[in-house]
């Protein structure tokens, strides 16, 4: 800060001087030198009264963040792996529903594979609801993490709801048509009556990025 105040007192006085030789006005010289010195007198306050809010973390302090971030992130890895296969299964359904719409695969081709997948999920369900937050994070880290936790399971029980409501509608023997537009019919409206809404966690991955993060130290 000292540096500071000597450089901007430099560049104060050496502009005067030059100013003084292209100024004849001596009021307005001096009004812009005052200028000059209330600019300078602000930004440094500003500085002041910044750094003075500022609290150096202490040892303590730089040992509970570490901690949270290890506790944390052995949890995360799972839950994001986990996460990983959400989006992995859902695109298979989508896959599943393509090939069909296109006459890649028949309607009973369809229901194998969506009678997999529901299976595959059922068991990738179980897992996300058997997760808990870790117990040793802090009350704020533990709520954001019940939070995501939460907005996760809610959105893997209605993918799983869509995909059996689609297998349920692809069941060869309830079709009682040979019409395959009418049958892709059925599968699309089993389809927007249960696909779940987007995930959106970005807010709680935000503010624990932002808490688990320890401050830098000037």
């Amino acid at each position: 800060m000292t540096l500071i105040i000597i450089i901007t007192i430099i560049i104060i006085v050496l502009g005067a001087l030059v100013l003084e030789h292209n100024i004849k006005n001596r009021f307005v010289l001096g009004a812009f030198c005052l200028s000059l010195i209330i600019g300078g007198s602000v930004v440094g306050f500003a500085y002041l009264s910044s750094a003075s809010n500022y609290t150096e973390p202490d040892e303590s302090t730089i040992r509970h963040i570490t901690a949270q971030q290890q506790a944390f992130g052995e949890w995360y890895t799972i839950y994001k792996k986990r996460l990983d296969n959400i989006d992995y299964y859902w695109g298979l359904y989508h896959r599943v529903m393509k090939d069909f719409k296109e006459e890649k695969i028949s309607l009973s081709e369809a229901y194998r594979q969506l009678t997999s997948l529901e299976a595959d999920i059922s068991t990738l369900q179980n897992n996300i609801f058997q997760m808990t937050p870790p117990i040793s994070l802090d009350d704020d880290n533990y709520d954001l993490t019940t939070s995501l936790l939460q907005k996760t399971k809610a959105y893997s029980a209605a993918q799983l709801k869509t995909i059996q409501a689609t297998r349920m509608a692809s069941e060869p023997e309830k079709n009682l048509t040979d019409s395959h537009e009418q049958q892709v019919q059925k599968l699309n409206n089993a389809m927007l009556k249960n696909a779940p809404d987007m995930l959106f966690i970005a807010n709680e991955i935000t503010s624990l990025r932002s808490n688990l993060t320890i401050p830098e130290v000037d």
